[in-house]
């Protein structure tokens, strides 16, 4: 399965950022299995994760726009 275009953009904040997805996960308390889910497609992206993950980018001066790529 090809990664989403929702993935792409939290692939690449992770990156701007310079967080793993073990470390995102542990600070948004799930499991990197359930990102990396979300991150390419093989789960639909439940609207409050959408604010989560906007959030903890910005609060790690990474700005990006996810809430129209999740639909």
């Amino acid at each position: 399965m090809a990664i989403t275009e929702f993935g792409k953009a939290v692939r690449k904040a992770r990156i701007d950022a310079d967080v793993t997805l073990a470390s995102m996960a542990e600070e948004l308390q799930t499991t990197p299995s359930f990102l990396s889910a979300m991150e390419m497609g093989r789960k639909k992206i439940p609207d409050a994760w959408v604010s989560s993950i906007e959030s903890y980018f910005v609060r790690r001066g990474v700005s990006v726009r996810l809430r129209e790529l999740a639909d």
